[in-house]
């Protein structure tokens, strides 16, 4: 009997100049796409700290404080985002809980449910929403937004939870229940914590996007003293304010938390949207 040792050949010249040539080709196009994404916010920076004609650098931020309160619609920024963020985390994670390790009756059909509310757009349903919260006061109240936020960011957060617990051992579930732990404790002990990166992926993810929206905040809060950062600045165009560059200047004001928030949590938000969508 003979054995037959297979042999793996070192590449040749050519192919090694292929494989060098196809990574400097798709580096080049990254490079590319990486400087067009990164040239609106430059222009942003570059804008808002060179002088105007006759001025002196950041003039442009001395008027942006002066002809809106920033302090006070960044304030409720953070109340309307911060309120919704909290929210969809708690009950995205429970939720997908429940999907994942205490099935139901009726679980199966209802997830199904819940992706199908995904090809919902917003804003097929602002109108009837609208009038639904006038009727509960929900309109000029902080925890109007703060829902409707909620509501759009819920279905794919439950998604994203939900496959993230599937992709955990059930022996974890059963064996803390063995030991004489109940559901509750279960997932208030062990799975939360095992949960931290797909939360803090769902949580930032909705911060982001309610920080940056502007039709609900504009509807849901007409009072002046409870404009968000948004409204804020989309309220300049109507101003003699001096012309597009203070709105420039506040929309990169405005931009800043999101982008902080997404630099820190980066590599929180790349694991949890990998394990929970990925898996």
């Amino acid at each position: 009997m003979t054995l037959e040792i297979a042999t793996i050949s070192e590449p040749t010249r050519t192919e090694t100049r292929a494989l060098g040539g196809g990574t400097k080709t798709a580096f080049l196009i990254v490079l590319i796409a990486a400087l067009a994404s990164l040239y609106p916010f430059g222009s942003l920076i570059v804008t808002s700290i060179l002088p105007p004609l006759n001025g002196h650098p950041l003039q442009l931020w001395e008027q942006l404080f002066s002809q809106i309160p920033v302090g006070t619609f960044m304030l409720n920024s953070a109340i309307v985002a911060g309120g919704a963020m909290v929210l969809v985390s708690v009950v995205s994670c429970m939720a997908g809980y429940g999907f994942s390790k205490l099935p139901f009756p009726g679980s199966a059909q209802l997830f199904v449910l819940l992706v199908a509310s995904l090809s919902v757009p917003q804003a097929t349903t602002i109108i009837a929403n609208y009038f639904n919260f006038a009727k509960i006061g929900g309109i000029g109240a902080y925890w109007g937004p703060i829902l409707m936020y909620a509501a759009g960011s819920t279905p794919f957060s439950v998604i994203l939870m939900t496959n993230f617990f599937k992709a955990l051992p059930d022996e974890l579930v059963e064996s803390a229940v063995i030991d004489g732990a109940s559901y509750r404790q279960v997932f208030l002990l062990i799975m939360a914590p095992l949960a931290a990166p797909a939360v803090t992926t769902v949580a930032v993810l909705c911060f982001l996007g309610s920080w940056n929206d502007l039709l609900v905040a504009l509807l849901w809060l007409p009072d002046t003293g409870q404009r968000t950062i948004s409204v804020g600045v989309a309220t300049l165009i109507g101003v003699r304010s001096g012309g597009i560059d203070i709105i420039l200047t506040g929309s990169l004001f405005s931009a800043l938390p999101p982008i902080i928030a997404f630099i820190v949590f980066q590599r929180y938000l790349v694991s949890g949207i990998v394990s929970g969508i990925g898996k």
